[in-house]
Formats: C-alpha cells, sequence, structure tokens
C-alpha cells in the first residue's frame, strides 16, 4: 500500500474493465485519479464507488479538441499528469473483407490515435517537471492476429510502436513509457466479442481452454501489474512490453 502516494493519474476508458481497476488499485496506492472516458455517467458512477479523491472527466479520446482541454484544465487546477494510462479502447468484430470504412476509423482513432493524442497532450507537462510514467495498454494481439479482429490487432501493433518511439525521444528527460500485453481479460469488451460468436458459451469455453490455467485474467491482475510499473521498483522498465497472458503466447497449442 501507499507506492503511488503523491502521485496525479489519469486513467482513460476508466469507467469499467481494465481501465476501472487500475483507476481503483492505483487510488488504493495513494495516488489522485482522473478517470476519462466519454461515457460520462458510467465515469461518474466508478469514480463515485472507488472514492478516496477519484474523479472523472467527461473525454473522447479521439477528439484533439476534447483531450487538449481535459489536460489544460487539470494543469490549470495543479493537477500535475504524473502518470498516464492509455486504456481506452473498442473493437469491431468481422473477417477483414466484411470491415467497413467507418469500423477502421472508430477503431484506430479511438484505441491508436486516442493513445497519441493523450500522451502528447500530458507529454509537456511532464517534460518541464522532469518525470513522468505513460503506460499503454497493448495486447496479445500488439504480437499475433486474430482474424475476427484484424484493425484491432493492428491498433495494438502500433500501439507498442508508439510506445517505444515514445520511450526512447523522452527517457533522457526522466519519463518512462512501457506497454502492458494481456491475453484475454474477463471484460465487457472481451463479452462483446465473445457474443459475436454463434455460440457464446461454448466459444468462451474453448478459449478459456487454451490457457494453461484453464482461464482468463482477472481486470485486477492486470491493474496490479500497473500499479508496479507506474511506480518506482520499475524505474528502469522502458520502451518495452510486459505480458500477462497467462503463458498462452509461450506454447504454440495445446496437444494435451
Amino acid at each position: 500500500m501507499g507506492r503511488l502516494v503523491g502521485r496525479n493519474a489519469v486513467v482513460t476508458g476508466g469507467a469499467r474493465g481494465i481501465g476501472r481497476a487500475i483507476a481503483a488499485a492505483f487510488t488504493a496506492e495513494g495516488a489522485r485519479v482522473v478517470i476519462l472516458d466519454r461515457d460520462a455517467a458510467s465515469a461518474a458512477a466508478t469514480a463515485a464507488e472507488i472514492g478516496g479523491g477519484c474523479r472523472s472527466m467527461a473525454v473522447d479520446v479521439s477528439s484533439e479538441g476534447e483531450v487538449g482541454a481535459a489536460f489544460a484544465a487539470l494543469e490549470a487546477e495543479g493537477f500535475a499528469c504524473d502518470l498516464l494510462v492509455n486504456n481506452a479502447a473498442i473493437q469491431r468484430e468481422a473477417a477483414l473483407v466484411d470491415q467497413t470504412l467507418d469500423d477502421f476509423r472508430a477503431v484506430v482513432d479511438t484505441n491508436l490515435l486516442g493513445t497519441f493524442l493523450c500522451s502528447r497532450a500530458a507529454l509537456p507537462g511532464m517534460l518541464e517537471r522532469g518525470s513522468g510514467v505513460i503506460i499503454n495498454m497493448s495486447s496479445v494481439l500488439g504480437l499475433t492476429g486474430d482474424a475476427l479482429l484484424p484493425v484491432y490487432s493492428a491498433t495494438k501493433h502500433g500501439i507498442l510502436g508508439l510506445t517505444k518511439s515514445t520511450a526512447v525521444a523522452y527517457a533522457e528527460r526522466g519519463i518512462r513509457c512501457v506497454a502492458i500485453c494481456p491475453g484475454d481479460v474477463d471484460t465487457e469488451l472481451n463479452q462483446q466479442y465473445f457474443a459475436s460468436q454463434p455460440d457464446p458459451v461454448a466459444f468462451r469455453s474453448r478459449v478459456e481452454r487454451e490457457y494453461p490455467a484453464r482461464r482468463m485474467a482477472r481486470p485486477e491482475e492486470i491493474a496490479r501489474l500497473a500499479v508496479v510499473l507506474a511506480g518506482d521498483d520499475a524505474s528502469f522498465v522502458n520502451g518495452t512490453h510486459v505480458l500477462a497472458d497467462g503463458g498462452i503466447m509461450a506454447r504454440l497449442f495445446d496437444l494435451y
């Protein structure tokens, strides 16, 4: 407890899922947290449930104007963003041949452009203070592919490139940038993916069977990793990704 005391954190997409778990974990470790989410009502409810000074702002991370205004407002009130978690993400399930231009733009604008915009908005303050940590949420699909999530996978690959570039650009200025690559996590986003299948229950069971532990991750497990990466114990971890995949990427397929 208390590993993030005195830190100010911004968590995008924090109304639910992994983002909510990270906001709660950071708050429990002493950080002041602001959730950015386009779902204003859900974000406010989540912040109220977390308590401890956690609060929310209605922001669409794909909007340059909204992101810029949010970070400017936080700086103006003395909320210096020390920790940024770029977590906001959406997905559209379909094979590449069935993906529309709207699908492509919606997923890229939220997942990749949103990560870029929020990082760019947070960096001036971090550079001025000579410190900061940016944690980008990628995925095992940033390292491989999925037949029904081609655009989502492309954005998660892109986030890893952005993570490395940010890290090497600003390490001398006291700023770290790292990525987390979770496997399947039991969140609404994953449940949405399962629901797109002909038999969601059977498909979920099949996915869980692929993991050595025969289960998906819980959001809190990813959040605990984020706490470590955000804190001083990870002071020399930079420009890389950390797998939180339960070992699924450690094997080719399950024969047994």
